[in-house]
């Protein structure tokens, strides 16, 4: 009974291991299946993908931007009323086109008329006792005290001669630069007042476009010179704007800069307060290496493409640039000449059989029958 029972513990283990072995083989088994099942899996998801290729070549790719902007008059005046009196004629109208002192108001001028006729009498009798004395004077048998009152008196009598003529002047008020009247405040009888609003003057002959840069982008603008203008409510209008001013300081708490293009005007079909948008020019790359955005694959923090090289798939890493429309630009990653798959490419995987059944020189071509 002993060695009956000394037995047992050795056939508990013979009975493990074999146990342990046949699982083994079936765990074997089952391996080779698994492996026969993906290799048929990979035979069925290696069957060529039918794609569209790009062939890559450098092409000229300008980085700009669109911002808003408003036109207004190039020049805006409020001429004022350097004299008071009571208007008497108003010679333009409103909308009319007017010349550099063209007359635009008339005030009454008859108390200025009476005032330079006294002082004009009181210069002519101060005139004729400074040459009485200066004659005395020459022959010494006046006081040198009376030629010095004499003369200061003519000097005085001269000054207030050239204020009348002066004021008698400004009772006609002319306009200081040539424009449309936009607006006459005055009316006839009216009486003004010394810097009483009289009319206002627009220049819409050439006209600006005041725009607002972010101060992001205001450095790249340091330089420019000229800028595209598309004036919307005149069927998409596009005229050149030459720069005329830009400033260094932002004008508001959105921290833009004060852009003023200038354009030319000579129908005066461009109106104060259109809408505008202006195409300005951050920098031109001349040889950029540019793809189509929707042919790169972005996954976490890196983006990829695939690129058809002897009929498979190649798995490239790209670092892209500026973003231009819907183009692009790639840093590094890509050459020229490489045939960029362009459609298909998300069905891809490395190495993967690809059948290419049309290669275009530009996206454009993609959608051409």
């Amino acid at each position: 009974m002993r060695f009956v029972w000394g037995l047992i513990p050795w056939l508990i283990v013979a009975c493990i291991c074999g146990f342990i072995f046949v699982l083994c083989g079936r765990v074997q088994d089952e391996k080779i299946r698994l492996e026969k099942a993906k290799q048929a899996a990979i035979k069925i998801d290696n069957a060529p993908v039918s794609v569209i290729t790009l062939t890559l070549s450098p092409m000229r790719l300008v980085d700009k931007i669109n911002l808003p902007g408003n036109v207004a008059p190039y020049e805006e005046l409020w001429v004022k009323a350097e004299v008071g009196g009571q208007v008497m004629h108003i010679p333009v109208k409103e909308g009319q086109s007017v010349t550099k002192g063209q007359i635009l108001v008339e005030l009454d001028d008859r108390d200025y008329r009476l005032r330079l006729s006294r002082i004009e009498a009181a210069y002519k009798l101060a005139k004729l006792e400074y040459d009485r004395i200066a004659a005395l004077d020459r022959k010494g048998i006046t006081a040198a005290n009376r030629m010095d009152e004499a003369s200061a008196n003519l000097k005085d009598i001269t000054a207030q001669r050239d204020e009348a003529r002066l004021a008698l002047e400004r009772t006609s008020i002319e306009a200081p630069i040539e424009g449309r009247i936009n607006e006459i405040a005055a009316k006839q009888g009216d009486l003004v007042l010394v810097g009483a609003q009289i009319a206002q003057i627009l220049q819409v002959g050439k006209v600006k476009v005041k725009v607002g840069i972010p101060e992001s982008d205001v450095t790249s603008f340091f330089s420019l010179k000229t800028s595209e203008v598309v004036i919307e409510a005149l069927g998409n209008r596009r005229v050149t704007g030459e720069k005329v001013f830009l400033s260094r300081q932002p004008r508001n708490l959105a921290r833009l800069f004060d852009l003023e293009l200038m354009i030319p005007n000579p129908d005066g079909k461009i109106l104060p307060g259109m809408f505008a948008r202006v195409e300005l020019v951050r920098n031109v790359y001349k040889n950029a290496l540019v793809i189509p955005l929707y042919a790169v694959i972005s996954q976490g923090d890196e983006s990829h493409v695939f690129v058809e090289k002897k009929g498979r798939a190649e798995k490239r890493q790209v670092n892209t640039g500026i973003l231009v429309d819907w183009r692009v630009q790639i840093l590094s990653g890509l050459e020229a000449g490489d045939r960029l798959v362009v459609v298909g490419h998300r069905l891809l995987e490395e190495g993967q059989a690809v059948d290419v059944v049309k290669n275009v020189s530009s996206p454009e071509e993609i959608l051409a029958q």
